[in-house]
């Protein structure tokens, strides 16, 4: 998988999860939720960026 296509397929989840938690959890626990996504979101680009470079290592 390019980065450019684990990125996009990354990002629209992205999107997806946090219009489900927008809309779907109570508003006291919103918070905590979607900074909760962000961060998944972070580690997932972050796996993604060390696969590519080993990719391109080798």
């Amino acid at each position: 998988m390019t980065f450019k296509k684990g990125f996009i397929w990354g990002y629209l989840v992205f999107v997806l999860a946090m219009a489900i938690v927008y809309f779907t959890i109570p508003r006291e626990h919103s918070l905590i939720a979607l900074i909760s996504v962000a961060i998944l979101f972070g580690l997932y680009q972050f796996v993604l960026n060390l696969q590519i470079k080993k990719e391109r290592k080798n």
